[in-house]
């Protein structure tokens, strides 16, 4: 998948299907909208692409963003894996704001990628004046374009409420991985970059990647049964998000770092500078203090035991 950024647009993209949007999480209602661009465009022998933010609308428009589920790198690895020939990464700035959903179209879609096709969910809009997939007005100025659209429904949970960012960001917060991962259509994930730690996992007898989260939403302090991606390879493993209280006490008045330590089992080599994601799958326990290291040893073997039953139960009850 080509990644595209600033204002050169490659001749292979050019007369694509294209959606548009922040697409955070990438959940089920941005996979459908996603697909059936990539549908349309394999119909019609087009390319397939996302016009996707850097950053965050809403840090323009009022002035804060949410935490996001998923980094831009994170979203361009989704977007890849769902079929998308390019991915454009446009920066939402003051100028873009101002752009009313026409002269957007004319500019970025009609302009610089001479798309044919636009797919919308049926509740997302572009565009100073927010118009959606449904407005005559929309359909009429790009129709003058050559850039038809089409409305893609909504996805709806068990409960009949639409599937958001919103509501995922919350379930995640709240340790909720099963109705998260429900409306995402995946496991709850986070994907970082490997950085060097302190090592003492690998002196405990368990050696850990230590994941840059980039900000992205993370589940609450604990340990959790995971399964971790590095490269084309997912491995079971054991994963603890926090501050590390037993073997990095935090001096007086000074917190330390939030860390996410994964343990990968049956893995043997180096993983630093690497990129990884980790899928959470189950909450093992809360994080604590122990006594001494010995302790923690010991509980590390239990709580390493137990993610493997876990994993390999989730596994058995698969349909």
């Amino acid at each position: 998948m080509e990644r595209l950024e600033g204002t050169i647009i490659p001749p292979s993209v050019l007369g694509a299907v294209v959606a548009v949007g922040t697409f955070d999480g990438v959940h089920l209602g941005h996979r459908r909208v996603i697909t059936a661009a990539v549908e349309w465009a394999r119909r019609i022998g087009a390319p397939a692409g996302a016009v996707t933010f850097r950053r965050h609308p809403r840090l323009v428009l009022e002035g804060r963003a949410p935490d996001l589920i998923t980094s831009l790198d994170h979203r361009l690895v989704l977007f890849e894996r769902l079929g998308l020939d390019f991915a454009w990464a446009m920066t939402f700035d003051e100028r873009l704001a101002a752009l009313t959903a026409e002269e957007f179209a004319r500019e970025h879609l009609a302009g610089a990628l001479g798309a044919r096709g636009l797919a919308m969910g049926t509740g997302s809009s572009i565009g100073r004046d927010r118009l959606g997939p449904d407005s005559p007005a929309l359909r009429e100025a790009l129709g003058r374009m050559g850039i038809e659209v089409a409305a893609v429904p909504s996805v709806l949970d068990a409960g009949g409420e639409p599937v958001s960012s919103t509501r995922i960001r919350e379930a995640i917060w709240e340790c909720r991985l099963d109705d998260a991962a429900a409306m995402l259509g995946r496991p709850v994930s986070v994907y970082g970059k490997v950085v060097h730690g302190e090592a003492r996992g690998r002196r405990l007898g368990y050696p850990t990647a230590n994941v840059d989260l980039d900000r992205e939403v993370r589940p609450p302090f604990g340990v959790y049964a995971t399964r971790t991606v590095a490269g084309e390879t997912k491995y079971d493993s054991i994963t603890n998000v926090g501050y590390r209280p037993t073997v990095r006490p935090s001096p007086p008045g000074l917190r330390p770092d939030l860390i996410i330590e994964t343990h990968l089992f049956d893995f043997e080599g180096d993983l630093y500078g690497r990129t990884v994601e980790v899928e959470f799958v189950e909450k093992i326990r809360d994080e604590r203090r122990f006594p001494d290291v010995q302790s923690l040893v010991e509980q590390i073997r239990k709580d390493e035991d137990k993610a493997r039953r876990i994993l390999e139960e989730r596994r058995s009850s698969r349909p």
